[in-house]
């Protein structure tokens, strides 16, 4: 016997999957990078595309404002970042205290990572029907030696 899953229960296995694979790709990001031969900038670009193009599909039937409000609750209950909305328009966020592109352990160096620009150029182009254009203005450090970004985008809500 099969159990139907409702559109909220269906929503939140994603969000749940989709912190799990963040997490567990954080981890692995160097032998990724070396099975790909690839820097790891790209390979989290592109990761965050995919999923920012499978969230939009996902998410299809939500308003893009409540999806990014969603989005932002739920990276912080599951403690994977911050979500801010600074602006609506044009459309800028603040991504702070992020699991991905924190501190790398034991090394003092930062993580350079490109999985927001990804998930954002992915979300949004596949919402909008159009290439969104997202720009990374300011780069600051956050709590606990984590980076934190601002991005602003051509994106009106």
């Amino acid at each position: 016997m099969s159990t139907v899953q409702t559109e909220p229960q269906r929503e939140e296995v994603f969000l749940k999957d989709f912190a799990a694979l963040a997490d567990y790709f954080s981890r692995s990001i160097t032998s990724v990078q070396k099975l790909l031969g690839m820097e790891a900038k790209d390979a989290l670009y592109r990761m965050g595309q995919v999923l920012g193009e499978e969230t939009a599909k996902k998410f299809a039937a939500s308003d893009l404002r409540e999806l990014i409000l969603k989005l932002s609750r739920h990276w912080e209950a599951s403690e994977i970042g911050r979500l801010d909305t600074e602006k609506w328009d044009p459309l800028t966020l603040i991504i702070s205290d992020c699991a991905v592109c924190g501190q790398l352990p034991g090394t003092g160096g930062m993580f350079n990572c490109a999985f927001h620009e990804g998930f954002f150029e992915g979300l949004l182009s596949t919402r909008m029907g159009r290439k969104v254009k997202l720009e990374q203005i300011t780069n600051f450090e956050g709590s606990a030696g984590t980076w934190c970004r601002r991005y602003v985008t051509d994106v009106k809500l």
